[in-house]
């Protein structure tokens, strides 16, 4: 019964709380259970432990790479980086590295202020980053001294 005074501190009527709890303990008395009503258990017990489809895999089981199925085919066909690359047509292009329009350039490649355009900003007229700069820094200075 000490399972009505549990749910009267919930809340639940005292009168009510003991019978819940009466149907509780009645209905807790288990008994036994035939293994034949036992759902959802393996057919043999313990589980026999091997690597075909009819056995459990341990719980330190690791697959061989080969019997992994459903991999993406980039991982599947590359077994280094070179492979991975050409299973996907990657790396498998013509760039030439260099400086012209018809060139990639470099991954480490810079550009001076001077070669990158742009558009000029009234009242200026400079056409290029650096020109663009140093207009805007002869306006600073024109500013600041007014």
């Amino acid at each position: 019964m000490a399972d009505a005074r549990r749910l009267a501190e919930l809340s639940m009527p005292v009168e009510l709380a003991k019978e819940v709890a009466t149907q509780i303990d009645a209905a807790a008395g288990g008994g036994t259970v035939a293994w034949a009503d036992v759902t959802g258990k393996p057919s043999t017990f313990p589980p026999v432990i091997g690597t075909t489809a009819t056995t459990a895999k341990a719980g330190n089981y690791t697959p061989a790479w080969d019997d992994v199925t459903g991999k993406p085919a980039v991982i599947a066909a590359g077994a280094d980086a070179a492979a991975a690359r050409t299973a996907i047509g990657a790396g498998t292009s013509n760039l030439t590295i260099g400086t012209t329009a018809s060139t990639a350039a470099a991954g480490n490649h810079t550009h001076t202020a001077a070669a990158v355009t742009a558009t000029a900003i009234a009242p200026g007229t400079a056409t290029d980053v650096q020109g663009i700069l140093a207009e805007l820094a002869a306006r600073i200075t024109a500013l600041e001294n007014a």
